[in-house]
């Protein structure tokens, strides 16, 4: 019944959890320092898996767009501009404008 690491891991790549299998012992290796409860072990997997997920998806839409760089909003310098003002910049950062379109 005993698995070694190595198992799981190989098992979680079946099921196509590869960032999963990659953040395993680290994870492990926090649980035991920090002595997680197995819900609170369950938790930070699952959420490390929805992470990596998340950013993987962003970094293949961003490569879809084809953007000739990447820039994002917070790295705006507004002080150069004149065409928009730090009030609007700040609505567009709160993404209103998606839900109202």
């Amino acid at each position: 019944m005993s698995k070694s690491v190595t198992d799981i891991q190989q098992s979680f790549r079946q099921l196509r959890l590869a960032e999963t299998a990659t953040a395993l012992p680290d994870l492990l290796r926090k649980a035991e320092q920090k002595s997680w409860t197995y819900l609170e072990f369950l938790e930070q997997l699952t959420a490390s898996e929805l992470e990596k997920r998340e950013k993987k998806s962003i970094e293949k839409r961003l490569n879809w767009a084809r953007f000739p760089y990447h820039r994002p909003l917070d790295l705006f310098r507004i002080e150069e501009q004149e065409a928009i003002t730090e009030r609007q910049l700040k609505q567009l950062l709160e993404y209103e404008w998606l839900e109202q379109n």
